[in-house]
């Protein structure tokens, strides 16, 4: 098999390769509020639970703890996030979003929604929420 045709033909190439296509488009748009795409995923999550363990945000982002660690690190930093032991285990830490945090979270959602209407302006709305689906549904295999 010439090297073209392997990779045209691997699934994990063409999926890191798109992926990191994705991850560029939505970074370029987040950038203005200082935030990476994994720290606005975070912030999501935690402004739609309120409150998450270090293992139920690694599980719900399907990202091993010590990447999840890197990435909210510098939110706890700018005190976009608390963390407090958690209430049942006091050897686990649980997250929730500061008031600054909230704030964070609705200015980056503004540009999140440049990010994805011009994501789909480029792919089209009816193939963006296929791929979406398709994509969500392999994550959640286990």
């Amino acid at each position: 098999m010439s090297k073209g045709t392997w990779l045209e033909a691997c699934n994990c190439f063409a999926t890191r390769q798109a992926a990191r296509h994705i991850t560029k488009l939505y970074e370029r748009h987040l950038s203005a509020a200082n935030i990476t795409s994994a720290q606005f995923s975070i912030i999501v999550l935690l402004g739609q639970k309120s409150e998450m363990t270090m293992n139920a945000l690694a599980s719900a982002l399907v990202m091993d703890r010590t990447t999840l660690l890197r990435a909210v690190k510098p939110l706890l930093r700018d005190e976009l996030l608390i963390s407090r032991p958690g209430a049942k285990d006091t050897r686990q830490l649980t997250f929730t979003l500061s008031a600054a945090g909230k704030r964070k979270l609705k200015q980056a959602t503004r540009l999140w929604k440049t990010a994805q209407s011009e994501f789909e302006s480029q792919v089209g709305p009816t193939r963006a929420l296929r791929m979406r689906r398709d994509l969500l549904t392999l994550a959640r295999q286990d």
